[in-house]
């Protein structure tokens, strides 16, 4: 008898119905949301098929980038898709992991790149449909509104700047209009509702993973070690590779800088943290062995290129943030530091200091990146368009 191939592993909450999923792969194993560890689990059992559309975040570990990459570089196939699993693929791309549908584009090509967009409220026994509405399904919704001509491009954006206002397990169609102070006709919500974009990227992922099962395992790249990954010396522990290339040394200060002002160092830093005349001034080693520790440093890497990459971009475009991408910039600032507003992050951290300067200049970067975010969803026939964007023309 012939080597028996072990049957893909799905992970899926709220994205659709198992029964997508079954339809196309009839053998595969339905697991819940993915956690920290349960691609790892499901390797070492020699699973070789992945398909990630969901991972839970929250109260609980997310699946992180660098167990994605560990699980491809053994030999495993990873597809994303949907939800948690295109924002993953988007970030493990070079890695080897396969992407599919319009969300995986749009996180790749860095017009979107928060986990907010397509966070959702679900029941864990009863997980499809979501109880609320997914930021990224609400975008390109109105987008497609638009195209029809059943709202201009001035009322989407008022839409979806109050659901993104919203925590997103509030977040639903009606809410929406009601933050916007907009009438939602029954027509209208007919029209949104009927436009799912994960549930339809999940299907197309499917069929991805469908066709890679056919062609089999000789075009991939074989595994970096004759054992499975949880058995090698050299697996967990490699240094990260999130920066295209860009050596420790060469974007040290600057990414500790983003850390800083992003709101993402948390307290653990203030004690390392120096601003200088309008320079930070830090004792690199430390500060990064204290990252090093904290199991989430990869996947701040990648957010930082993501983030440099799409300030870049914006400017090449030559774009400049609105009063609402700077309020909104402002607004997120002021959360990820715990405090109440923009006013009260500054005079924490001293008006006129070296520190609140720099916080100002990343504001401004944020916006730009919002600035970007908003111009390459809504507005239509600009002849200059990131670099690298896939084209996509929902029907």
């Amino acid at each position: 008898m012939g080597t028996m191939r072990m049957p893909p592993v799905v992970f899926l909450g709220p994205s659709a119905p198992a029964s997508d999923i079954l339809s196309i792969l009839p053998n595969a194993i339905i697991r819940p949301p993915a956690r920290r560890g349960d691609l790892y689990a499901s390797r070492i059992l020699r699973h070789e098929f992945f398909l990630i559309l969901d991972g839970a975040f929250g109260n609980v570990l997310s699946i992180s980038p660098r167990e994605v990459v560990d699980v491809v570089q053994d030999g495993a196939v990873v597809v994303g898709a949907s939800s948690m699993g295109a924002l993953r693929a988007a970030d493990c791309f070079p890695a080897g992991v396969h992407g599919a549908g319009i969300i995986f584009r749009l996180f790749k090509a860095r017009v979107i790149s928060a986990e907010d967009e397509v966070a959702v409220l679900y029941r864990e026994d009863r997980p499809f449909p979501a109880l609320t509405e997914p930021l990224i399904n609400m975008r390109i919704a109105l987008r497609r509104a638009t195209r029809e001509g059943l709202l201009g491009a001035s009322e989407a954006e008022e839409i979806i700047s109050a659901a993104q206002s919203l925590h997103f397990t509030l977040r639903t169609w009606p809410s929406a209009y009601q933050k916007a102070g907009r009438h939602l006709a029954g027509e209208m919500l007919d029209f949104l509702n009927g436009i799912d974009t994960k549930r339809s990227d999940a299907v197309l992922a499917a069929g991805k993973v469908l066709k890679l099962l056919e062609v089999g395992r000789g075009s991939f790249r074989p595994s970096r070690s004759p054992q499975l990954f949880g058995l090698s010396s050299d697996g967990r522990e490699r240094s990260p590779v999130a920066l295209s290339g860009a050596d420790r040394q060469q974007i040290e200060a600057e990414f500790i800088e983003w850390l800083c002002c992003s709101g993402r160092a948390h307290s653990r830093l203030d004690n390392e943290i120096n601003w200088v005349n309008g320079e930070l001034t830090v004792p690199t080693s430390s500060v990064w062995n204290i990252l090093s520790g904290s199991g989430e440093l990869e996947a701040d890497l990648m957010r930082f290129d993501i983030f440099r990459r799409a300030v870049s971009e914006a400017r090449r475009c030559g774009l400049r943030p609105g009063i609402e991408d700077l309020r909104q910039a402002e607004r997120q600032l002021a959360k990820a530091h715990g405090v109440g507003s923009w006013n009260e992050l500054l005079i924490c951290k001293g008006s006129s200091s070296s520190y609140a300067k720099r916080l100002g200049i990343h504001r401004t970067e944020l916006a730009l990146t919002k600035c970007l975010r908003r111009t390459f969803l809504f507005v239509k026939g600009r002849s200059t368009k990131p670099r690298e964007v896939l084209l996509w023309h929902p029907k």
